[in-house]
């Protein structure tokens, strides 16, 4: 796909919410950055994700509006997929991919239910320049420095549209929250999981889930300071990925796993997170899962 054609599509994905943020008021904006080196201190697989969101919307109220589309996120995402040897990978093992993904989700809350839905225009290979980032990263800090430009996922470019359900429950001290995610595009796939908050944080803000990891993280937008633990798992069926093609012989798992622990910390203003997620092999070829550390933080503005 050629740089006009992508251009085109990011305006479109774009261009679908800005008449409507114009008419609401800014939020706020988070920032979580997921990655392997904060998980288990290794460079492979799932390495890195920067998440940026800002948000538009009503006055807050607590909760997001009931309506579709009258709150808005402009996402940005940046992930750094690899093998596990940067210099001499099996060839069993994934390809390389940067990834930049462009976005606009919406939240709403209607009945008892809490919905997102959105599209991102996801542009992945050696055009997003992520490699040669990464290279001079590594030199700068000393890591290993990746030789990959014949290992990598080609150019291409998708739209991804997804969405997800959830509705809460009080259990005792704690709330339980059962989801359900679906989507198509760069990967198509149903996941089915849950997360449960111990701790009066989060109520009264709006939540943003982390691509890579499924964390829950806040937009800080919620009152009240003090301590809250989350744990979560998810399970997914992915039927196809342009990350793991099977025109380059990867078959993926039948069942994509993923179990998480955080702890959300809140002195207004400011809201910070930290968690840590185990995901499950992604294709067949992958020896065992891996740790990935996921960290936000957040103020209202």
């Amino acid at each position: 796909m050629g740089f006009w054609q992508i251009s085109g599509l990011a305006a479109l994905v774009f261009g679908l919410g800005v008449g409507a943020a114009n008419a609401c008021e800014r939020l706020g904006w988070s920032l979580a950055i997921s990655n392997d080196s904060i998980g288990e201190f290794l460079d492979r697989w799932q390495s890195s994700s920067v998440q940026f969101g800002t948000f538009y919307g009503p006055a807050w109220s607590g909760v997001a509006p009931s309506r579709f589309g009258e709150m808005l996120e402009f996402r940005f995402r940046t992930d750094i997929l690899t093998p596990a040897d940067l210099e001499a990978p099996d060839l069993s093992d994934r390809r390389h991919a940067g990834v930049l993904a462009f976005g606009v989700h919406s939240y709403a809350t209607p009945r008892d239910f809490e919905v997102r839905g959105g599209v991102d225009l996801v542009v992945v290979g050696p055009q997003t320049g992520k490699l040669g980032l990464q290279r001079e990263l590594h030199k700068l800090l000393g890591f290993t420095v990746p030789e990959l430009d014949d290992f990598q996922i080609e150019n291409t470019a998708r739209l991804d549209f997804s969405g997800e359900v959830a509705r809460v429950w009080d259990v005792g001290p704690a709330r339980v929250r059962p989801f359900v995610e679906a989507q198509v595009g760069s990967e198509d796939f149903l996941r089915a999981g849950f997360d449960v908050t111990f701790g009066a944080l989060g109520r009264g803000d709006q939540m943003v889930r982390a691509v890579t990891t499924g964390h829950r993280v806040p937009v800080g937008l919620g009152a009240g300071e003090g301590f809250s633990l989350v744990v979560g798992a998810d399970v997914a069926r992915v039927v196809d990925s342009i990350y793991l093609p099977e025109s380059l012989g990867y078959e993926l798992t039948p069942v994509r796993k993923r179990v998480r622990v955080g702890a959300h910390y809140r002195a207004d203003p400011w809201d910070v997170f930290y968690g840590v997620a185990w995901l499950g092999e992604e294709f067949e070829a992958q020896p065992e899962g891996q740790l990935v550390g996921t960290f936000q933080i957040a103020w209202p503005f």
